[in-house]
């Protein structure tokens, strides 16, 4: 089952501004990645499935190319 990033974050009990500081990423930059506008690095999206604990592969990363 496939799974937005804002659910896997939200599902991990973690506020945007939490992850943001998690990944080493401004608050902004952030909140780009769950509304499509910034792709992920690579590094950034496996360390998001590491702290999310959820597969890479069950993540929409980029919500405007899903569908």
């Amino acid at each position: 089952m496939k799974i937005s990033i804002r659910a896997a974050r939200q599902n991990s009990g973690l506020t945007q501004e939490q992850m943001a500081n998690a990944l080493g990423v401004s608050r902004k930059t952030y909140q780009d990645y769950e509304h499509g506008e910034t792709a992920m690095r690579i590094d950034k999206a496996q360390l998001f499935s590491s702290l999310t604990k959820v597969p890479m592969d069950n993540i929409i990363f980029l919500l405007k190319n899903y569908g």
